[in-house]
């Protein structure tokens, strides 16, 4: 056979064998199992999907981890408030029941002493005796330092002592004043002004009781002095008062038992410098009164009342 048909006869030999490969590959892919198929899809369809379904859980987790924090916030601010009404509960059942004092002290005894003294004292005065209310007012005088000293030395301070303490004083120079008056031994016009200052002095005292005594107000409690609600700071100007005003109606009742001793020509000077001090008591007493009008600090209330 020549070259020139030769040629043609071989490609046409060859060919057949190319397309018998291609027939029998895709007979391979269609003769395989049907399993193999659905395998196959489902990786490509889960290659697929396998992003998303990582973003779905990442943003499930996020959800959750907020939700989580929330409920903890919840039950911190439910823990706080809890424990602000606990100690809230606490304080009110603290001023509830208030604690009771000592109020049997020797300090305390001979206060009480020099307030059963003060209205013996003032009735000897109005008698026009001499001598008796000089000694008692002494002897009151003498009390009012020793029990101060015992208490100071002793630590046998208490709220009761430091309103009596005061209270004995006021109210033996309050019976002093109105019987020294009545009877002659004091100008009327200083009697007014210290008996008008204490008489505001004790409205002011029966209001702050009133007002600090913790609940329940009864009349029984409020008369209980071992309930201590306030207490008592005495302002500069009132601590001066009271010793000018101590020192002015001892001598008005050292004064009659003076002038039997002494002699005749010293009487009027002595009714000058009595005068001349009685000016002093009233200028202090007046200003006295109105530092406590006026001063913050001269009462503190221990027990806080609710707003």
């Amino acid at each position: 056979m020549s070259r020139a048909l030769r040629a043609p006869v071989a490609s046409f030999l060859v060919r057949p064998r190319v397309l018998s490969s291609t027939i029998i590959a895709s007979h391979s892919y269609v003769t395989r199992p049907f399993s193999h198929h659905v395998s196959r899809f489902q990786q490509a369809k889960k290659s697929s999907e396998a992003p998303q379904e990582q973003q779905h859980k990442k943003k499930k987790t996020n959800v959750e981890i907020e939700q989580r924090t929330q409920l903890q916030q919840g039950i911190d601010n439910v823990r706080t408030k809890s424990q602000k009404v606990s100690q809230q509960m606490r304080e009110n059942i603290k001023y509830a029941i208030p604690v009771k004092e000592n109020i049997y002290t020797i300090p305390n005894i001979l206060t009480f002493s020099r307030l059963l003294m003060s209205p013996l004292i003032g009735y000897l005065i109005v008698k026009g005796d001499i001598w008796w209310p000089f000694w008692l007012f002494t002897m009151s005088s003498v009390t009012d330092f020793v029990d101060g000293y015992i208490a100071r030395k002793y630590n046998m301070k208490s709220i009761l002592g430091s309103i009596i303490d005061p209270m004995a004083d006021k109210f033996l120079m309050v019976i002093c004043t109105a019987c020294l008056a009545q009877s002659g031994g004091m100008p009327l016009y200083l009697a007014a002004i210290i008996l008008g200052r204490d008489i505001m002095l004790g409205i002011s005292a029966i209001y702050y009781r009133y007002i600090s005594l913790p609940p329940p107000k009864t009349l029984l409690r409020y008369w209980d002095f071992s309930i201590p609600s306030a207490q008592v700071y005495p302002t500069t100007i009132s601590k001066y008062n009271t010793g000018f005003q101590m020192l002015y109606i001892a001598a008005a009742v050292v004064k009659p038992v003076l002038l039997t001793v002494i002699d005749s020509s010293f009487i009027s000077t002595v009714d000058t410098a009595f005068d001349l001090f009685g000016y002093l008591v009233a200028t202090t007493t007046i200003l006295s009164g109105l530092g406590y009008l006026f001063s913050k600090d001269a009462v503190k209330i221990l027990t806080p009342t609710k707003k």
